[in-house]
C-alpha cells in the first residue's frame, strides 16, 4: 500500500480535547501527528463535527482542524493552519 501523506507522522499516544462548542468537549487519544495533521481515536466520533478545535498534551497551542476522514472510532484530520 502506498504512504500518500505529504508529511511524516510521529507517533505520540497523548490525551486530547475536542471542543465542539463553548459548553462541550470530548476526551481522545492523539494517536500520531505531522506538521499537517493528526490522527485522533475515541470511543464515538458521530458526534465531532467537520470542523473542530483540538488542544493537549504534546500539540501546543490550540488548533483548528478540519475532518478529512473517519470510521467509528478514528478521525484524520489536517490543521487549517497547513492549507494556508
Amino acid at each position: 500500500m502506498q504512504d500518500r501523506r505529504a508529511a511524516p507522522r510521529q507517533r505520540i499516544d497523548a490525551g486530547g480535547l475536542i471542543v465542539v462548542d463553548e459548553h462541550r468537549s470530548i476526551a481522545c487519544l492523539v494517536y500520531d501527528l505531522s506538521n499537517g495533521g493528526v490522527r485522533l481515536t475515541m470511543p464515538d466520533t458521530s458526534e465531532v463535527p467537520a470542523t473542530f478545535l483540538l488542544s493537549g498534551e504534546g500539540l501546543g497551542d490550540a488548533d483548528v482542524c478540519v475532518a478529512v476522514w473517519r470510521t467509528h472510532e478514528e478521525i484524520g484530520a489536517r490543521f487549517a493552519s497547513a492549507a494556508a
